[in-house]
């Protein structure tokens, strides 16, 4: 399966096996074509146009021309492009998600004889976008275009480095909190206002998340109107800094036809000793103690414990909690 990223704004973002990508786009190649056509895959970050290798980005020099025919078909474009470089034999198809890292493929023929239809090389490059489109779409909530709970549950299985874990390599062992948020009182705003405002405040509320915190860090939409977030490299005191300036900025957000919107967040520094259920309880107790005291706080699971305010987590009976 292609494994690709995507940044906070529902965007291809980042390849993170080129190799495994021009695989699969060789997939849909008949067996006679895939040892006569050459696929390269190209990124273009920061106006810059890079090569991605098997180990990650090289720096390419690539024709002048084919780099100007690239940046004019991608400025004129809402989805993908296709051209022919003669000067290079190579056909390019850029996919533009709309964004400002634009992925090319270029598809080479390594046959002198062999000749590539432009209209078949398009249909080709057409389903190799869907199939991309797809893939984005089944790791994303309809509703706020967050990562959804699938997306969330492989990311939590790669921050563990639970066995099987498809992506050991590219664990990050930088210091990690995961937070949950979780809106107040939500089911009175969906009994008084109704659904649809409901749905509303879920959208407004998924793009101050996007808008508040970085790119690095993932976002995702837990269930309802519970919210995950997993932020990387970062300490318990810049983490709760970060999550109190959010708080903030949400109680104070007009949310139209609401008088006002506030979160509880509870969060856990990582210990990846902890399995991940463990993790989840941590962070959970946290945000419970804020439902059951104040609501419209930050509470650390650490600090918590330290105080002596909860006990360690073994389990948790959701049923003594009130949410709503």
């Amino acid at each position: 399966m292609v494994k690709c990223k995507y940044d906070s704004f529902n965007r291809l973002a980042i390849i993170n096996d080129p190799e495994l990508l021009s695989e699969s786009f060789q997939n849909i190649l008949s067996e006679k074509e895939k040892g006569q056509i050459k696929t390269i895959i190209y990124l273009r970050e920061s106006e810059q146009w890079h090569r991605l290798s098997k180990d990650g980005v090289d720096d390419h020099d690539i024709a002048e021309n084919t780099l100007a025919v690239l940046e004019n078909n991608i400025t004129s474009t809402k989805n993908h492009c296709l051209f022919y470089d003669p000067s290079l034999k190579t056909w390019f198809c850029s996919y533009n998600p709309l964004s400002t890292k634009i992925l090319a493929l270029s598809i080479q023929s390594t046959a002198t004889n062999l000749s590539i239809d432009e209209d078949y090389i398009k249909c080709l490059f057409q389903f190799y976008c869907h199939q991309l489109q797809m893939l984005q779409g089944s790791y994303r909530d309809a509703l706020t275009g967050l990562y959804n709970r699938r997306a969330f549950n492989e990311k939590m299985v790669q921050l563990l480095e639970i066995p099987g874990s498809h992506s050991r390599r590219s664990i990050d062992y930088s210091p990690t909190i995961y937070a949950m948020l979780d809106i107040d009182h939500f089911k009175r705003i969906n009994d008084k206002f109704g659904h649809l405002y409901g749905d509303e405040v879920l959208i407004l509320f998924s793009n101050l998340m996007t808008e508040s915190f970085r790119e690095n860090d993932r976002l995702f939409r837990y269930g309802g109107e519970e919210f995950a977030l997993v932020m990387m490299d970062i300490d318990v005191e810049q983490a709760k800094q970060s999550l109190e300036r959010f708080r903030i900025k949400v109680a104070r957000h007009k949310f139209a036809n609401i008088d006002q919107v506030t979160i509880s967040i509870g969060f856990t520094l990582f210990d990846r000793s902890q399995s991940m259920d463990d993790l989840i309880r941590m962070a959970d107790t946290a945000l419970y103690y804020c439902k059951n005291t104040t609501r419209n706080a930050v509470h650390s699971y650490n600090d918590l414990l330290d105080k002596g305010l909860i006990s360690v987590v073994e389990g948790i009976d959701s049923t003594q909690i009130q949410k709503f």
